[in-house]
């Protein structure tokens, strides 16, 4: 017969070792997300905003947040605005005119975070106000709260292979709760985006560009995805520009690939105006 004071112990005894256990563990790493941002009615989208929410709903709360945009590239790694979080308007008038005006995201400093990040990159100070709308309006879905301190750093003008290189160095951000975020587009062809036109199907390259990038992304086929100028089909016309929107991927990709391995999935796919909207997590 087990008594009442032998059946505590041994719960107690069970709770302290798996207590241990999850301390030798460590806790979990934080996942690498990379969202196609699309343009800046995503602050107010009835569709894609729900999207982002439940996405960072299924997150555990990151203590940081490093965001990449090609809105902000410069010759060498940069270090964004630091202190406290503001949500800059750098989109034409036109634009703003159509979002509502007290529109904020004011998070908490990040100075700490600049320090991490330099120490580990060499990343110097760069010269910004603010975080750029393609951070702030994502991140304003995924964490509504604004209690998260977030970084951006700098989309350096390097090559592809070096640009997933430089996500393996952000790499251990991820055992220290830090979420890397790659704000792109996994399609960014402006020149094909009508405005006045009805909604119409997707073209074929971008169709068949985001059916290759999502299959190689599965895959986890780096080599790929760092040659995708000459193995993507429709590569020249998904990005037509220097593939910046796409090119952040592969910070993302190399971090979340410095280990070893990861989880791929799309918390949000769909097309708007032709272009591909897929969202990634790799966790």
């Amino acid at each position: 017969m087990i008594t009442r004071r032998a059946f505590l112990s041994s719960v107690a005894g069970a709770i302290v070792a798996c207590s241990s256990r999850r301390a030798l563990a460590g806790p979990r790493r934080t996942p690498v997300a990379f969202v196609s941002h699309g343009g800046p009615m995503i602050a107010i989208d009835p569709v894609r905003g729900p999207q982002l929410r439940a996405w960072g709903q299924a997150m555990p709360k990151p203590s940081g947040v490093v965001a990449l945009t090609p809105h902000w590239g410069s010759r060498r790694l940069l270090l964004g605005a630091t202190g406290r979080g503001v949500a800059q308007y750098d989109f034409p008038r036109w634009l703003a005119s159509k979002l509502p005006a007290d529109l904020r995201y004011e998070t908490p400093p990040s100075d700490a975070l600049a320090a991490r990040v330099a120490a580990m990159t060499g990343a110097a100070p760069g010269e910004r106000a603010g975080m750029d709308h393609t951070t702030w309006m994502p991140l304003r879905h995924m964490f509504p709260a604004a209690d998260v301190p977030v970084l951006e750093v700098s989309y350096p003008y390097v090559d592809d292979a070096s640009l997933f290189a430089l996500g393996h160095r952000l790499a251990p951000l991820r055992d220290e709760g830090v979420m890397l975020l790659a704000s792109g587009g996994m399609t960014h062809n402006l020149a094909s985006v009508d405005l006045d036109a009805p909604a119409r199907t997707p073209p074929s390259w971008s169709r068949e560009f985001d059916a290759w990038s999502a299959e190689r992304l599965d895959a986890l086929d780096a080599d790929a995805m760092i040659d995708w100028r000459r193995k993507a089909p429709g590569a020249d016309l998904a990005h037509p520009d220097d593939g910046a929107h796409f090119r952040v991927l592969l910070v993302a990709l190399g971090a979340a690939l410095a280990s070893g391995n990861a989880a791929v999935r799309f918390p949000s796919e769909g097309f708007d105006l032709g272009l591909s909207m897929r969202c990634v997590e790799m966790a």
